[in-house]
C-alpha cells in the first residue's frame, strides 16, 4: 500500500521477481513516516533505499543543498539539514526522480491512483521557456478530487529546453484549468451578468462590429496561441483594416534564474512577434488616451486583467465605460 504504487520501480521488480516471505527474524528498524520536509514534499523514510538521487539533485541541479544522509549503517536515512527545509523553485523534481515512494508530492498524495490517469504531451505556459510537459488527467472518475480533471503536470524530457526538469511554479500552476472556467458567453446588463446562447452572443458581436466605424481597439495578449494570433491578424487587420491593433506588453518582469525560469511570464511572446505583432507601448498609450477622450466606441480585449495590467486607473475606467467591450479570456 504505497502512494507511488503504479510507478514504483522497487514494487514492480518485487512483483515480477520476488513475492517471497521475509527472512528477517529480528525486529525491523522503524523509521519516520509522513514527515513534511518542505512545502511541496513529504518523506517516508521507511521506504527509502538510500540511492541519494535527491541529495545529488539538490547539490548539482538546484544547487541549494538542503538534503543529506545522516547516521550510519542500517540507521542511515535521508533528511534535511537542521533549520532547513526543502524549499527551492525546483523541489518537486525530487519526487520525479525518487525510484520508490519515499518522497511524495503533497499536492498529489491520495488524489488518485496512477493507473487511472491518462496523459497528453503539452508545453508549460508558465513562462517563455516552453518546457515540455505531460498533462495527466482523468475524465472518468468525477467523484475523485472534487471533480478536478487535471490531476498533475509532469516534466517531459527535452535535451535542448528543460532536460528532465520543470519548476514548481509551472508544476503546480495547473489548477486554473478547473477553477472559475467560463463555459458560456455572458452579457453585462445593469451591473449584472446574464448568460447568452452562442447564437445570441455571435449575433450581438457581429452587429457591434458592423456598426463600429473602425473606432475600436483590439488588445492582444502574448498568452494567446499562434492560431489565435493568426486569426486575429487575418480578421481585424487584413479583413476589417482596423488600425488600433496592438500587443499589450508584459507587466513588470518576474523572477528569473540560470536553470529554467524566465522573467517573461508570457508563453508566446516569440510566436506573436513571428506573426507580426510587436510590443508598442506608445500605441497602447495613445489608445488609452483616446478612450479617456471618448474617441473610441468599443474594445476587444484578449487575455488581459485590466486592473492589474494598467497602472492608469482613469484609462481602465474609460475602457469599462465604452459603448461596448468584448472580453475574451479576460477579467
Amino acid at each position: 500500500v504505497c502512494d507511488q504504487a503504479g510507478e514504483c520501480w522497487l514494487q514492480d521488480y518485487y512483483m515480477k521477481h520476488g513475492l517471497y516471505d521475509s527472512r528477517l527474524d529480528e525486529n525491523k528498524i522503524k523509521k519516520a513516516k509522513a514527515v513534511s520536509i518542505g512545502p511541496t514534499v513529504m518523506l517516508d523514510s521507511e521506504r527509502c533505499i538510500l540511492c541519494s538521487r535527491c541529495v545529488r539533485f539538490a547539490d548539482e541541479i538546484s544547487k541549494t543543498s538542503e538534503l543529506g544522509i545522516i547516521n550510519r549503517g542500517a540507521h542511515s536515512e535521508i533528511t534535511v539539514f537542521p533549520e532547513k527545509e526543502l524549499n527551492n523553485p525546483y523541489s518537486g523534481n525530487v519526487v520525479d526522480i525518487c525510484p520508490v515512494g519515499a518522497l511524495t508530492d503533497k499536492d498529489f498524495r491520495f488524489k488518485t491512483r496512477v493507473w487511472y490517469l491518462k496523459s497528453e504531451d503539452s508545453i508549460c505556459n508558465g513562462c517563455s521557456r516552453g518546457c515540455n510537459i505531460q498533462v495527466q488527467y482523468n475524465l472518468d472518475r468525477p467523484h475523485h478530487a472534487k471533480g478536478q480533471r487535471v490531476k498533475r503536470l509532469k516534466p517531459r524530457f527535452n535535451e535542448n529546453i528543460n532536460k528532465w526538469w520543470m519548476c514548481d511554479e509551472g508544476r503546480y500552476g495547473y489548477k486554473f484549468h478547473d477553477q472559475d472556467r467560463i463555459l458560456k458567453p455572458s452579457k453585462r446588463s445593469l451591473g449584472k451578468f446574464e448568460e447568452l446562447t452562442w447564437t445570441e452572443a455571435l449575433l450581438e458581436v457581429s452587429h457591434k462590429l458592423a456598426h463600429s466605424d473602425g473606432k475600436v481597439g483590439v488588445l492582444l495578449s502574448p498568452q494567446l496561441s499562434n492560431e489565435s494570433l493568426f486569426i486575429a491578424r487575418s480578421f481585424f487587420k487584413d479583413h476589417l483594416k482596423w488600425k488600433n491593433i496592438f500587443l499589450v506588453s508584459p507587466a513588470a518582469p518576474g523572477f528569473q534564474d540560470d536553470i529554467l525560469i524566465r522573467a517573461d511570464k508570457n508563453p508566446n511572446s516569440k510566436g506573436a512577434e513571428e506573426i507580426g505583432f510587436s510590443y508598442n507601448d506608445k500605441a497602447a498609450s495613445d489608445f488609452l488616451e483616446s478612450c479617456k477622450k471618448g474617441e473610441v466606441k468599443g474594445a476587444i480585449i484578449f487575455g488581459q486583467d485590466l486592473e492589474n495590467r494598467f497602472e492608469d486607473k482613469q484609462a481602465v475606467a474609460a475602457i469599462q465605460k465604452l459603448e461596448w467591450s468584448l472580453f475574451i479570456g479576460s477579467n
